[in-house]
């Protein structure tokens, strides 16, 4: 998959260009990030195809990728079509005009995404520059250094995530990227 952001948001965010040596490590911060992000979301973000099998709820199905482009084919799992409508998120799926059980499955094979929004762009843009502003030292394992010069002396201790340059959300990141996850579960119809 893309990367949800470009080298371009990543100096954009710096505020100046890339060096050679950071030109040479972004696309795999950028790659790394946005799988990061795409996981704790749940969501592609980007275009794309899936091809789910989903259990109805008295005919009612929430598609979980944003947003729905088009619905391909809904099949139930002896591979019969099935009838069905949608608007948004939601599959309605229907046999003989009634809607199939709450115990039934189908698969599903829909479309989905579009344009990345410009706060995701921006978080993993934030990301990527803060995992190339990480400090030498810390860049090489160095979790504390300290420097003296006549009577003055500087330590400096670095965070944990900066230690080894690995690339991780923080936590404001985590939470952006569940404000993209859908919050609540299927609805559950029971009939007599």
């Amino acid at each position: 998959m893309d990367p949800l952001a470009t080298a371009q948001d990543v100096e954009t965010q710096l505020g100046r260009d890339l060096t050679e040596t950071e030109q040479a490590r972004v696309e795999g911060i950028l790659a790394k990030a946005s799988d990061l992000f795409r996981r704790k979301a749940r969501q592609d973000f980007t275009l794309g195809e899936s091809t789910v099998r989903l259990k109805s709820n008295g005919g009612e199905i929430r598609l979980e990728q944003e947003p729905v482009t088009a619905v391909t084919t809904v099949v139930d799992d002896c591979g019969a079509a099935v009838d069905h409508r949608w608007a948004g998120q939601l599959l309605w799926v229907t046999r003989n005009g009634c809607p199939l059980g709450s115990h039934e499955f189908v698969t599903v094979t829909y479309s989905h995404g579009g344009e990345v929004p410009d706060l995701v762009r921006q978080t993993i843009a934030e990301v990527v520059a803060r995992v190339l502003n990480v400090d030498s030292r810390a860049l090489s394992g160095v979790v504390t250094a300290t420097e003296t010069t006549g009577p003055f002396s500087e330590t400096l201790t670095y965070a944990g995530w900066a230690v080894g340059g690995q690339t991780m959300l923080s936590p404001a990141d985590e939470a952006i990227a569940l404000s993209y996850r859908y919050p609540g579960g299927q609805t559950i119809v029971l009939r007599p």
